[in-house]
Order: C-alpha cells, then structure tokens, then sequence
C-alpha cells in the first residue's frame, strides 16, 4: 500500500508542476482565474459571520467628487472650521493634492495654510524606483509646496496586494530604503493619537488586517452641524461616498478585501483607501491584528492533504463497493468541515489557519485517485512485460 501511495505521489509531483505552471499563466491573463486563486475559506468569516465593533474615536469626512478648485476651497474651509472650534486629535488627509492650472496659487496657499497644522498628517503613494540597482522607492507627495517640517506624513498603500485584482489582507507597516525607514499612514496617525505601535509592526514584514470594526456613517464635509462629533477624534479626509445599498459610488481608490460579502465572482470592490486606513489604526488601537505564521499554514496543508489522499487511495484499493459513498463524504462532508475548522479558529484565537488547500484537495481529489490508479498500473504491466524476468 505505501508503494502505491509513493507512486501515486511521483506521478503527480511529475505531471503536477507543469500542471500547475500553466495554471499559473493561465491566472496572469484571466481575471476570474485570479479572483478564484485568491479565495480563502477564511474569506466566509470575514464577510458573513465576524462581529463588527463600532470604533467611536474614528470618524470619516467626505469630501465627494468634484473640480479640484471646489474641493480644495472645502477642504480649506473645513481644516481652519474645525479645527477653530472641536480641535481633533488628528486630520489624516487621505488625499493627494496634484499640480491643476485651473486652480489659483491663492486657493492653493490658503489650503497649505491650513494644512499646516500640527494635527495634520497627510498621505503620500511609495512607487518602486525602476533606476535603482537596490529594491527602493519613491515618495510620489502632492504637488503643492506643503512644509512637511510642520506636517507629519506616512505613506498610504498597502504595497503587499499581488496585483490590481489581489484580495487585500496585509499591509506593511514600515519600509526601509537606503537609510530611510517609512512609515505607514495608519502607524504616524495612531501615534500621534498616543496609541504607540505593537511589537508585531516590525519592519519591512507584513501583517494581516483584523477587518471587524466599523465606523460611524461619514460626515459629508459640507455638513458643519456635525463637526462638534470630532473633538478630540481620530478624523479621516478623503473620498467616502456610498450608494442606497451601502456599497462604494465611485471606483476610485478602492480594495477588494477579505471582509467582501461576495467574494466569488466580486462585481465591485467593497472598501475605500480611506476605510482601510481607519480599520488599520484601529488594529493598532486595540493591538488586534490577525496573527499569521505561513510557514506552519503550509505544514499543516501539506500533512493533512497527504494524509487525506492516503486515506482515500487506501478506501480506493480495498473498499471499491463503498467508494461511491465515500466519494459523496469527502466532497461534501470533509470539505465543508474543514471550511468550518478554518472559520471556527480565526474566530476563537485570531489565529490564521486557512485549510483552503486541503479542503480544495478533499473536494477534487476522489475524481483524480481513480484515473491515477489506472496510469500506473498501466505503467506497472509495460514495464513488468517489457523488463521483467
């Protein structure tokens, strides 16, 4: 029996990789292959079963859609009202304010007046630097002469999301470049709140977002009878418009992440930059993080999935009557319970364990053992009649 299982493994580490190689390219080019590879069971707590909890010292502005010259002229007008009269804690200004000819230098300077405050941060985009010889980045800032002696900034994107269409569940708190350390947005925000960052922000490394906090309705930034809520708060500028149904209006600067509701065949983004942003602070805040080791991830797919192929290889070769209904219990029974073990410990410990690899294996596997069997006993007769005495 162990040779069969050994001969199965060959057989399929032979063909797999190229297999899986094609597979691979075949993602690159097909955006509903990358939005299928990049499910995870864990996806169905986030989005379904996790309790969200109502983070009271973060409120979100929005600022909506409109010319630049309107929207700096509010921004403008919102900074000095508010800050005038409730005074936050901290403004992050999740905005990137680029050169407009259309915009006068006088609007421009009242708004970098009232920018720089010590209160404010503001957001800056990392960009790879394609001149380096050295992995190293950019600062692309706003375009405007803000003095960033008086204003504190982080950078905003979250640099680990594999590519446009990545499901994002990390970021990356800090980034050494040359002799450089960067830091995120969300890290500069929350320490100037007086929250200091947790142990587990190391640098350079990445860290799985906690998506179980939600947010009081934003404020539109033209509402001043709702400025007295942001005393003393955490408040976030930027772009937070949503529809009858809750979701995203605009397709600008948005994420899927692991929190989505539909995240087979996703229509649409769910979260803003900005919403991001304030779910991070609030990981920091509450120093809730989901923790995540890959390695062991993978050690633990790896001895299930071997151990539940040879569980079935072994059904296969001496239970043939009984194998229709173990079929029927591996897809369906097996599969789900490892679905439910992965939401049952991120649920209980914080701790991600995705058993999607197994799972996936339970489901496909039965339909391949059979087929497999026959190749190599197929291959066992050629080479007993061709090489045997």
């Amino acid at each position: 029996m162990f040779k069969i299982y050994i001969k199965h493994l060959l057989l399929i580490s032979i063909v797999g990789f190229p297999l899986f190689s094609t597979l691979k390219y075949f993602k690159k080019i097909n955006p509903i292959v990358k939005e299928l590879s990049d499910f995870r069971f864990t996806d169905i707590y986030f989005g379904h079963f996790q309790k969200k909890e109502l983070d009271n010292d973060i409120f979100l502005v929005d600022i909506g859609k409109k010319d630049n010259l309107k929207t700096r002229k509010e921004i403008t007008s919102f900074i000095n009202n508010v800050n005038q009269n409730h005074r936050p804690k901290v403004l992050a200004i999740d905005i990137n304010f680029k050169h407009d000819p259309l915009v006068s230098d006088s609007i421009n300077q009242n708004l970098i007046s009232a920018l720089e405050s010590n209160n404010t941060v503001i957001y800056y985009d990392l960009i790879s630097n394609s001149f380096s010889e050295e992995k190293d980045f950019l600062q692309d800032k706003s375009e405007i002469p803000i003095d960033y002696s008086i204003v504190e900034e982080g950078f905003s994107n979250c640099l680990v999301e594999k590519d446009t269409f990545g499901v994002l569940r990390f970021f990356q708190p800090y980034i050494i470049s040359g002799e450089d350390t960067m830091k995120h947005l969300s890290i500069v925000t929350a320490d100037k709140f007086g929250e200091k960052s947790s142990s587990v922000l190391k640098k350079n490394k990445k860290v799985m977002i906690n998506f179980g906090y939600k947010y009081n309705n934003s404020i539109p930034i033209s509402d001043t009878e709702k400025y007295y809520q942001l005393k003393d708060k955490i408040v976030i500028l930027g772009l937070f418009t949503k529809n009858k149904l809750g979701q995203p209006l605009y397709n600008e600067d948005l994420h899927y992440t692991s929190s989505n509701k539909y995240y087979l065949g996703k229509s649409f983004p769910n979260m803003y930059g900005g919403e991001v942003l304030a779910t991070i602070i609030s990981n920091i805040k509450n120093n809730s993080f989901i923790e995540y080791k890959k390695g062991v991830s993978f050690i633990i797919n790896l001895i299930l999935s071997f151990l539940v192929y040879y569980l079935l290889l072994h059904f296969k070769i001496n239970y043939k009557n009984l194998f229709g209904t173990i079929e029927i219990l591996t897809k369906f029974v097996l599969a789900i319970f490892f679905v439910l073990v992965s939401i049952f410990i991120i649920a209980k410990t914080n701790f991600y364990i995705d058993l999607t690899a197994v799972g996936l294996i339970s489901f496909f596997a039965v339909d391949f053992i059979g087929p497999i069997n026959n190749i190599i006993q197929s291959i066992d007769k050629w080479y007993n009649k061709n090489y045997s005495k």
